[in-house]
């Protein structure tokens, strides 16, 4: 598809994290609401096949390797789409990393890498993406983290700290972007731990979840999203991912 097409499309997408589990599933779901979805994953392999499978479907997208933590890299991807089809929509932040080893025994390598994907990556993408969103006044942006945080409890340290302060990057992103209209959506995943918390988040399913985003009408959107086995995939334990 040109970006003289672009115009049939409801908008541009950018997934971090998309070659796997839920960031995959939304690159899907974009794609089958008519986005042209940009599937980043550090690891290409993964990237194009989640494009792949998008485009056999009928829907439009294509791979892009880029280490989120890396500022340049980030920039130069953001700039790329921007060339490529006028203009980015919505950025949906997915990519993390699931350390190993305790607090106490984990190196300061893994404790920074870990910080870096998951925080250092949503501050690079907001900086890159949100410049052109505010000219055109429309876009939104999405962070992703597990409901357990709220309560901080059942997660590694890096990983939690790095969901934690996440979470305020995103209410102060809501601060900087909402007077140009733009949306940030946090959507909170796997199972509910009700205790300390006065009130739960609304509970919808992904499908739902997406189809609020999808309208990029500059609302905030914040949600506890239902996804897949009981067993959120990002409690599972699948190590140092992105090294």
């Amino acid at each position: 598809m040109s970006r003289s097409q672009a115009g049939d499309l409801a908008g541009i997408a950018l997934i971090t994290g998309a070659g796997r589990g839920l960031g995959e599933a939304i690159a899907v779901g974009l794609a089958a609401r008519g986005f042209h979805v940009v599937a980043n994953d550090i690891h290409p392999a993964a990237a194009e096949r989640v494009a792949g499978r998008i485009r056999i479907a009928g829907g439009s997208s294509e791979p892009f390797h880029a280490d989120v933590a890396n500022r340049i890299a980030v920039g130069a991807m953001v700039q790329e789409i921007l060339a490529r089809w006028g203009w980015l929509d919505l950025v949906i932040h997915h990519a993390e990393v699931h350390p190993h080893r305790s607090v106490l025994e984990m190196g300061e390598y893994e404790w920074d890498r870990t910080i870096a994907v998951i925080l250092k990556g949503a501050f690079n993408l907001l900086q890159a993406a949100a410049p052109a969103m505010i000219e055109r006044r429309r876009g939104a942006f999405g962070f992703l983290a597990p409901y357990s945080v709220l309560n901080g409890g059942g997660l590694h340290a890096a990983y939690g700290a790095g969901k934690a302060g996440l979470i305020f990057l995103a209410h102060a992103a809501r601060e900087a972007l909402h007077p140009a209209g733009l949306g940030v959506h946090l959507l909170f995943t796997g199972k509910a731990r009700e205790d300390g918390m006065k009130r739960p988040l609304p509970e919808v399913d992904l499908e739902s979840a997406l189809d609020r985003i999808a309208q990029l009408d500059g609302a905030n959107h914040t949600l506890w999203v239902r996804w897949g086995a009981s067993e959120p995939e990002s409690r599972k334990d699948e190590g140092m991912e992105g090294l």
